[in-house]
């Protein structure tokens, strides 16, 4: 079990780990707390002519992967459906 001294100890190196920076700003001299206050206007610093996209195509991978295996997967539930009226479904009747 850990002494309650070292977890004091421990709580007030994680507290003085995270607090300055915070009390840093709050005790800044009067000038640079004036340069935080000031707003700057965004300017981009070079003006970049919009150019006109092309519309692009499709990637080949949309065009026709998507639809074979769409066709697959139908083939598939298509075979497992016959499979089972065909073999499992016949195999098997109440009488």
């Amino acid at each position: 079990m850990k002494k309650p001294l070292e977890n004091v100890i421990r709580g007030l190196v994680l507290l003085l780990l995270f607090v300055p920076a915070p009390l840093a700003i709050v005790g800044a001299p009067a000038a640079v707390a004036d340069v935080s206050a000031q707003v700057v206007a965004a300017e981009p610093a070079v003006v970049v002519p919009e150019s006109e996209e092309e519309a692009a195509e499709d990637p080949w991978t949309a065009r026709f992967l998507a639809p074979i295996g769409a066709v697959l997967g139908a083939v598939a539930v298509g075979s497992a459906v016959a499979y089972y009226v065909v073999r499992i479904r016949g195999r098997y009747r109440v009488v």
